[in-house]
């Protein structure tokens, strides 16, 4: 199990990128181990991984992310180890590990813990690369490409993107390149290449269109039209178009409940919106929605969109509004160091 602090570094991913491309096809998977697996123990990882994800969507990755490392460390790792399995069985073994890597990765990035993200997301390319599955591989390296955008590495983030959509494309999903192209549209947004971005979400809206999502693996499900709504409103709002930000960030809200934390995400951003465009007090209301939720969370990220907003709130810490949510933040998440 990955513990303490570890750094995160955006050179770090180059390697994972490229052996994803350049190694060879993997050899077939078979192990005489001692235990016996089969398709009762992947349907276990399985089920086990989609409980952990509501957990993750509903409560943040700081909810159950120490539980979800020690099943992928002492419960799922002996199996790859000392398991005995034939081909078929170890793929599919494999695509379970890859997908409860994936998503201890995204537990430890919400919780800001990036070098162990790091590590379990490169973790599971590497079983994704194993099992032979292109969709999960894309979907892995669109997380790495949303982490390296979200930690300023804006590079980093257009180069994962781009190798998610040519794993996308070679997987045959739509919707998994239309994701792609969001995770492209965002990097673009940060670097302040409005026109790239433009024709990122141009592709990512035309690509999500045409995608038939009858048999879109489970946990895709998210990948919605409120998702993509989000992400047009973070590229707007990033390249200072606060106005088409204020739409796409309105129309995102129309969503499944059940993502609590995605939720949150939403009402801080057009909470932001708002207050760059000088409207404190509707700023305040919609924050206070976003606080809300999440005091429900444990999500590093969650908190940060809040901190962001009372930055942007500071300009107007005189209205009394403004003095009453930035004292609700304190009194919630503590004074600001």
């Amino acid at each position: 199990m990955y513990s303490g602090r570890v750094a995160f570094h955006s050179a770090g991913y180059t390697l994972p990128a490229l052996r994803w491309f350049t190694a060879p096809d993997p050899a077939p998977i078979t192990q005489p181990g001692r235990n016996a697996v089969g398709q009762p123990e992947i349907d276990t990882i399985r089920a086990m991984t989609g409980t952990y994800r509501q957990l993750d969507n509903q409560y943040g990755g700081g909810h159950a992310r120490d539980t979800v490392a020690r099943y992928l460390h002492q419960e799922v790792t002996p199996l790859l180890t000392n398991g005995r399995f034939d081909h078929p069985t170890g793929q599919q073994l494999l695509n379970a590990a890859a997908e409860l890597a994936q998503l201890a990765g995204w537990q430890a990035y919400d919780t800001a813990h990036h070098g162990i993200a790091q590590r379990y997301l490169t973790l599971a390319l590497d079983f994704a690369h194993a099992a032979a599955d292109d969709g999960l591989g894309a979907e892995i390296l669109a997380a790495m490409s949303h982490q390296a955008t979200y930690l300023g590495h804006t590079t980093a983030g257009l180069d994962l993107a781009r190798a998610a959509g040519q794993t996308a494309h070679r997987a045959g999903l739509p919707v998994l390149a239309a994701e792609a192209h969001v995770m492209q549209a965002h990097a673009l947004a940060k670097a302040n290449d409005e026109r790239a971005c433009a024709t990122a979400l141009h592709h990512a809206e035309q690509t999500l269109d045409r995608a038939d999502r009858s048999t879109d693996p489970q946990w895709l499900s998210y990948f919605d039209e409120a998702y993509l709504s989000a992400k047009f409103g973070h590229c707007f709002h990033a390249l200072g178009r606060n106005t088409h930000a204020e739409r796409f960030a309105t129309r995102s809200l129309r969503m499944n409940d059940r993502f609590v934390r995605g939720k949150a995400f939403n009402l801080a951003l057009l909470a932001n919106i708002h207050a760059h465009q000088g409207q404190p007090d509707r700023a305040c209301a919609i924050g206070a929605q976003a606080l809300t939720l999440t005091t429900q969370l444990r999500s590093a990220r969650a908190v940060r969109y809040l901190r962001d907003l009372q930055t942007q709130l500071a300009p107007h810490r005189r209205l009394p509004a403004v003095r009453h949510f930035t004292g609700r933040i304190n009194a919630t998440l503590g004074p600001r160091r």
